[in-house]
């Protein structure tokens, strides 16, 4: 039995999602609307940053021990992946040692990113990286400090 697939454009989607899900943050009486999608990089709501309405996003997140880039891959329909959904999206660990991997680590986004995929969501990458490279340096000078 093969399921029914419906396709969507991603203006729809946007227009029935942007005003009322669950990702949405609103501040200040709803003048500033923030949201804490996976796929959004600068938590802006946008549609430019929305990943649950764009079929091509990106998304870097904070792991034990380092930080993941995770790219949404749901484009052809044909493919295996629409069937299973665990498989849809790329995920890369990036760098576990940051003071000498963080040119790597910006060159790989890059190359992930911005080189044939969004490259609109370069800089809001290499920012959300550059956050979270610099929490992590943070908790680990913490950890080291406390040796004597």
């Amino acid at each position: 039995v093969e399921m029914a697939q419906f396709n969507v454009s991603s203006d729809l989607l946007w227009g029935l999602t942007s005003k009322y899900n669950s990702s949405l943050v609103k501040r200040e009486s709803g003048r500033i609307q923030m949201s804490h999608s996976p796929y959004n990089l600068t938590n802006l709501h946008a549609y430019k940053y929305c990943g649950i309405s764009n079929g091509k996003a990106a998304g870097i997140a904070p792991v034990d021990g380092g930080v993941v880039l995770t790219i949404k891959s749901r484009g052809d329909p044909k493919a295996h992946f629409t069937k299973s959904p665990k498989n849809a999206d790329k995920k890369t660990k990036l760098a576990k040692d940051f003071s000498r991997d963080f040119r790597r680590v910006a060159k790989c986004i890059k190359a992930n990113v911005g080189g044939y995929y969004r490259p609109d969501l370069t800089k809001a990458a290499l920012a959300r990286w550059s956050k979270y490279h610099r929490s992590l340096v943070a908790i680990k000078a913490k950890k080291g400090g406390a040796k004597k």
